[in-house]
């Protein structure tokens, strides 16, 4: 059996299902520090609630602000630092949809409010957790292990719509294409540093926000996943938290679809 994970986590979209299955597979795997960071209160006393009942013993800090706010976003981190004194494992998991129009009939506020969030928060958040990790020591090396310790790992949440496209979905599209440039590209400035940088590219999510009318207007698509169906929000957690782990000590820079839509 694997060693458990040390460290703090710090999770975005903390109240959301993927956010919320992402804490409690961190918390099974040993992590007794986290914090999440959401706009809704409420979400984050869920996910509160979530943790308590999984491990008594994690010590969750809920912290609310704007992700597009550099100054809340400053606030933010002051405060996990404040509490726990570092910052380990980095999810950058929150995003916002977009309408499904094409480009010539998309507004320029529709524009401005996605990339907001899903860009620049993403990025706010990237350039504090990297701050944060340089002036930290790496956590101690395990008894045993081979694992060069790392001072910090962060994964970004984008979408195969990262990496693929969707009819009349640009705006989104535009934003997942967007963060993995930045997880590339900060992967390899700071993979000297102690840092690795992944990124995660769901798919289909079985959360409650897909309504029954969501759904049967997707089954096209999902009857031509692998597997025929959604994920559910702890497969991809499985994932995040894999690759945020020291078990994926020597991967950095990578794009993980899980699931890919089939060609067919």
């Amino acid at each position: 059996m694997a060693p458990a994970l040390q460290g703090v986590a710090f999770i975005t979209g903390a109240g959301g299902a993927l956010g919320r299955a992402i804490a409690i597979e961190f918390a099974r795997q040993g992590v007794k520090r986290i914090a999440g960071l959401d706009l809704r209160e409420d979400a984050l006393i869920g996910t509160a609630e979530a943790l308590k009942a999984e491990a008594s013993d994690v010590e969750f800090l809920p912290v609310t602000g704007d992700m597009s706010d550099e100054e809340q976003i400053k606030d933010v981190f002051a405060k996990v630092v404040a509490k726990f004194g570092r910052i380990d494992y980095a999810i950058n998991n929150a995003a916002i949809g977009s309408p499904f129009i094409p480009t010539d009939e998309t507004a320029t506020a529709d524009f401005d409010r996605v990339q907001k969030i899903n860009v620049k928060g993403t990025w706010l958040c990237e350039r504090e957790e990297l701050r944060q990790m340089l002036k930290q020591d790496p956590l101690p090396q395990q008894p045993g292990s081979r694992r060069v310790p790392s001072r910090g790992s962060i994964v970004v949440v984008s979408s195969l719509l990262g990496i693929r496209a969707q009819p009349l979905n640009g705006l989104y599209t535009l934003s997942k294409h967007a963060v993995i440039g930045m997880v590339r590209t900060d992967s390899i400035d700071y993979a000297t540093k102690g840092i690795r940088i992944n990124a995660v590219c769901p798919g289909f999510i079985d959360t409650p926000l897909v309504t029954p009318a969501i759904r049967e207007l997707l089954k096209p698509q999902i009857d031509k996943t692998p597997m025929g169906r959604m994920a559910f929000p702890e497969e991809i957690a499985d994932s995040v938290v894999y690759l945020a782990s020291d078990r994926a000590s020597y991967i950095t820079g990578t794009v993980l679809s899980v699931s890919e839509l089939s060609q067919s």
